[in-house]
């Protein structure tokens, strides 16, 4: 089995593009995955997350994204910090 390849917000949204062109010349969901190198679950979940999403917006998003899974890892290490204060003050 393939490996995962990650994908740009950017590049995620160019593909739905262009998904959306050759859907206009009449090419099936699978025929569109497959020309694309995806699956076909993975275009509709694409079109589900990004769908009318510019690429500025996209990429403004994945950005998002990033520092709040920052920002949670800092809170998380924050609230260890203050579980290991509190043993120490009561023992």
């Amino acid at each position: 089995m393939a490996g995962r390849k990650r994908h740009s917000a950017e590049g995620i949204v160019r593909k739905l593009r262009r998904a959306d062109e050759l859907a206009t010349a009449g090419m099936s969901g699978e025929e569109i995955a497959a020309k694309l190198g995806i699956s076909a679950a993975t275009m509709y979940n694409w079109r589900r997350q990004y769908g009318g999403v510019d690429t500025d917006a996209a990429k403004e998003l994945e950005e998002l994204r990033e520092q709040n899974a920052r920002l949670e890892r800092l809170l998380a290490d924050a609230e260890l910090e203050k579980d290991a204060l509190r043993e120490i003050a009561t023992g």
